[in-house]
């Protein structure tokens, strides 16, 4: 039986403290009453929500976590509540788009099928939208509610209705039934904010989304789509600039009130009374924001580990300099998580991401030689990559972005020496990698000091054959042919039908499957969760959570609870969107 004091240190490792549920960090969580008091205002939020809100379409993009969702929802809720706009927004969240990634597999007709999903997730937020206004006219044109949601279902599950009317919940159809809705009620245009649009890896999709989006542009309705740089595939015929606008969300963290936002995010997640160990660290929170590098949900991660230390440690007066150190290694790992995962998602490119982690690294040392001799006040932040830069390099330099480990900061040119393309580096590498203030005593203030200075003119500048020679290519960038699901061996090429090594017949497998697949342990969760987790249900697989809709099986195991059960749902959905 274990001693007393081992319980106690368990319950205070597991135990969900008062304020728990104010830092659930996906916005699409936090219900309406709690949303404004929840959320600081973007630095650039009053022109966004401005192109959010009118006509035309727009593309908002930025990597996880920087607050797309927040500014969709800002941009919803704002629309419902002011009538005098004349506006009926729709608000769809594809999370899941990737659901619908195994009927490319399966069917001959995949594309038909994703399209009428998008048509019906748009119907079901129309609905949804109804109902928020309350007292709408409601066409009788208007396919039922129960339809819509039966439908869906249908298609999610893998089940497709060869025999259902073709011409039914086309896009045709909704757009006419979205005019009707708009002129039985007296409005003039329909903004459809479609949230982590594009996201799903698989690249027929993306091409599908786009197709969608382009054609259900119209007069009337005005597309918004939320997507991730970097890793996006346009259809053929959509092109940004022509077909919508592009908006870049993802702040700059050396920009001007930069840290006030952040400190205002802190101060409303604590309810407008911070920890007295951060009260007490005042430099605390401008080095967390820093080492968050413009990504909101990191920095939220890390208040909400000092909330958590502070409860379970009440007579803790300050949060000393290696702890905060310690902590803001969470922001970075957090981000190489991310970027790591690409192998699993998209497998075809598992060499350039293993190829990538070097680069990356080559870059963090170059640097680090850099700035050794540089004054505090004037030290580099970012990397100038001279230009042409080849497409295989390109690709990582895309994934570095999607996973919110490089910014880019623009382009420069130095005349006859050429023109480079600048990216700021993850501010959490530049700590925890000490490519920053050579000196070895290092405080939290000279880190923030150095950061908050204005004259970060100087950086490094690199070509890209002085991190991988030419003649490397075709080995470290070779693409990934899927392997033999019988004994594991590479495909000798793409169009093989049969296994060099077994002779098995070669299968396409389905991207959705192997990911819901994969063990709970690639999730962001520690160790102690995911043993508690196998030790106490039967719960194995991302898709073991993902069928645990109701989330009873996780509330079933000790120690979890209400809020912790719907931040594990909240990263399986993630790992798979």
């Amino acid at each position: 039986m274990p001693s007393e004091i081992a319980i106690d240190e368990e319950d205070a490792y597991f135990r969900e403290y008062p304020i728990d549920a104010d830092f659930i960090e996906q916005a699409e969580y936090i219900a309406e009453t709690d949303f404004l008091a929840l959320t600081a205002e973007h630095p650039d939020e009053q022109s966004i929500i401005r192109r959010l809100t009118t006509g035309g379409a727009k593309l908002l993009v930025g990597p996880r976590g920087c607050g797309k969702t927040t500014l969709m929802l800002k941009a919803y809720y704002s629309l419902i509540r002011d009538r005098q706009i004349r506006s009926i927004p729709i608000y769809v969240n594809f999370k899941l788009s990737l659901k619908l990634e195994p009927l490319y597999v399966n069917t001959p007709n995949a594309t038909f099928w994703f399209r009428q999903w998008l048509n019906l997730k748009i119907y079901e937020g129309l609905w949804r939208s109804i109902e928020e206004f309350g007292d709408f006219v409601v066409p009788a044109s208007l396919a039922s509610k129960k339809s819509v949601l039966s439908a869906i279902r249908s298609l999610e599950s893998g089940v497709v209705d060869t025999k259902r009317d073709v011409s039914s919940f086309s896009i045709e159809e909704l757009s006419e039934n979205i005019v009707e809705v708009l002129e039985a009620n007296g409005m003039a245009r329909c903004v459809l904010l479609l949230d982590d649009a594009a996201h799903a890896f698989s690249p027929r999709q993306q091409e599908d989304f786009f197709e969608f989006f382009r054609q259900i542009k119209s007069r009337e309705i005005s597309p918004k789509a939320a997507i991730y740089p970097g890793i996006t595939t346009h259809s053929p015929t959509f092109h940004v600039g022509h077909d919508a606008e592009q908006i870049d969300v993802w702040i700059r963290p050396d920009r001007l009130g930069y840290i006030e936002f952040m400190t205002d995010l802190a101060e409303k997640r604590f309810r407008g009374v911070l920890p007295s160990t951060l009260i007490n660290t005042p430099s605390a929170i401008p080095f967390l924001a820093y080492a968050s590098f413009g990504i909101p949900r990191s920095f939220l991660n890390m208040l909400r580990t000092i909330y958590h230390e502070q409860e379970s440690q009440p007579d803790a007066s300050n949060v000393d300099r290696r702890r905060l150190l310690d902590i803001a290694k969470q922001s970075r790992e957090s981000a190489h998580n991310v970027y790591d995962s690409l192998a699993n998602k998209i497998p075809a490119y598992r060499e350039f991401v293993g190829t990538g982690n070097d680069l990356y690294q080559q870059m963090m040392s170059y640097l680090k030689n850099y700035n050794k001799f540089r004054d505090e006040e004037n030290q580099a932040l970012s990397i100038g990559l001279k230009r042409p830069i080849p497409p295989e390099m390109d690709k990582v330099l895309s994934f570095f972005q999607y996973a919110g480990l490089l910014m880019p900061a623009g382009e420069n040119s130095r005349g006859v020496k050429g023109t480079f393309d600048i990216y700021m580096v993850h501010f959490g590498d530049l700590i925890t990698e000490n490519a920053i203030i050579g000196r070895r005593a290092k405080s939290i203030v000279s880190f923030v000091a150095a950061f908050g200075a204005q004259t970060h003119q100087a950086w490094p500048r690199l070509s890209p054959a002085s991190l991988v020679s030419p003649t490397q290519y075709p080995t470290l960038f070779r693409l990934t042919l899927p392997h033999c699901q019988q004994c594991g061996a590479e495909r000798a090429n793409e169009h093989a039908r049969f296994c060099q090594n077994c002779g098995a017949p070669l299968k396409t497998a389905s991207l959705y499957e192997e990911l819901t697949n994969q063990d709970i342990s690639v999730l962001p969760l520690s160790r102690r969760i995911v043993t508690r987790i196998k030790k106490n249900s039967r719960i194995r697989t991302i898709k073991d959570i993902l069928i645990d809709t109701d989330r009873s099986k996780l509330r079933s195991i000790r120690y979890i609870g209400p809020v912790r059960a719907a931040r594990i749902a909240s990263y399986a959905e993630e790992y798979v969107a």
